[in-house]
């Protein structure tokens, strides 16, 4: 399920919270909640999407990747 599914959902259901019946304690608890978990959603999508920027624009080349391997001849010649 994707992260804005997910916000979608909470966004349904504290929309739908006043007019459930449950107590105003309940009501509160579920509210703060359900703002913690939209505030964490939707920085873990801002950090993907800052990633798939840096990937597209070409960024991630200079990451200390490599491969574990012979040298090429010629470079320690």
């Amino acid at each position: 399920m994707s992260k804005a599914v997910i916000v979608t959902i909470i966004g349904v259901i504290v929309a739908l919270l006043p007019y459930l019946g449950f107590p105003s304690f309940f009501i509160k608890l579920v509210t703060t909640l359900a703002g913690i978990a939209i505030i964490v959603l939707g920085l873990l999508m801002r950090v993907e999407r800052l990633w798939m920027l840096r990937a597209l624009s070409g960024g991630h080349k200079t990451d200390a990747y490599a491969e574990n391997g012979a040298q090429p001849k010629g470079i320690l010649e």
